[in-house]
């Protein structure tokens, strides 16, 4: 049992090594690619062609993806559920070896301290998947990822959540453009669950993405689904355990964005859509989304049990 509880720890403790080593990893190789466009540095306003802004953004996205999947294995592999970790430290393994397949793809030179700090993530996932699938888990009843219900609720939530974000919008003067469809997002977790929450999360605001042609709209994928997961974890707690996971998950989604939008803008109009991000978007759409839950929990008590 002892021996069990180290290997969980361990497990977790390698898995959170991956933030530092991957996002630092990727943010060397980015800096090199600024390089090869001319650029110094990320302190002055960066002006990237329409298709260097892509592949910056579609490179980063996927060492934001091995990070998220690292965490959520080493949490997972902590509290039990040893071999869904060891699955979800596959798909952190695998996404690093994509990033890096992707930098020789674009014909950029892969840099060593990417290659350092990708492989090195890499490594410690392959280790973490083996923990989580050679450790005891916590046996659970086998059921179907989402139940029927479930799957026409996130249908409903992810439309609701695509028409309010694209069509109700503002555009930036920073870029991108300001909603508020991330209500729809926060009442779905907080009613629903967080299955139903980082779903809606990805489809919605990556269908309003699509329809208003934003073209940078796999970054959405890892923001706004790690925004309704997080926020999901709060159904069925207290006003003050969902407002403390809601402004978690806000800040997680502004977090991503502007990881990628600092290598893109540069730093005085990434920390502009930062703000704009936290403030205009999650924060506004975290208060609506939390009055909505009160008052659809009023008006439908039977969904407490659902």
């Amino acid at each position: 049992m002892k021996n069990g509880k180290a290997r969980k720890t361990l497990g977790f403790l390698l898995s959170c090594s991956v933030f530092a080593l991957g996002i630092g990893g990727a943010s060397i190789q980015v800096m090199a690619m600024l390089t090869s466009f001319g650029f110094s540095n990320i302190f002055d306003v960066i002006n990237l062609g329409d298709v260097a802004k892509v592949q910056v953004a579609l490179y980063l996205t996927l060492p934001v993806v091995m990070v998220i999947f690292a965490l959520l294995a080493g949490v997972s592999i902590l509290k039990g559920y040893t071999h869904f970790g060891g699955t979800v430290a596959f798909l952190s393994l695998a996404s690093g070896l994509l990033s890096l397949g992707l930098i020789n793809y674009m014909g950029y030179s892969l840099s060593f301290g990417n290659l350092l700090g990708t492989a090195s993530s890499i490594s410690i996932m392959g280790i973490v998947a083996v923990i989580g699938f050679t450790t005891p888990s916590i046996e659970v009843k086998r059921t179907m990822f989402m139940t029927t219900a479930e799957v026409a609720v996130a249908s409903v939530f992810s439309a609701l959540t695509a028409v309010l974000t694209g069509v109700a919008f503002l555009p930036s003067p920073t870029g991108g453009y300001t909603h508020i469809g991330d209500t729809m997002i926060f009442l779905a977790a907080l009613l629903f669950g967080y299955k139903v929450g980082g779903i809606v999360g990805v489809i919605g605001p990556v269908a309003a993405d699509l329809f208003v042609g934003y073209s940078r709209w796999f970054v959405t994928i890892p923001a706004h689904g790690a925004e309704g997961l997080i926020a999901g974890f709060g159904k069925g707690r207290s006003t003050v355990v969902q407002v403390l996971l809601c402004i978690f998950g806000g800040f997680v989604m502004a977090t991503t964005y502007f990881y990628v939008n600092v290598f893109i803008k540069g730093y005085p109009l990434a920390i502009l859509s930062y703000l704009r991000d936290l403030f205009g978007q999650a924060l506004i759409s975290m208060i609506l989304g939390i009055i909505l839950t009160g008052i659809v929990k009023k008006a439908l008590p039977q969904l407490e049990g659902f």
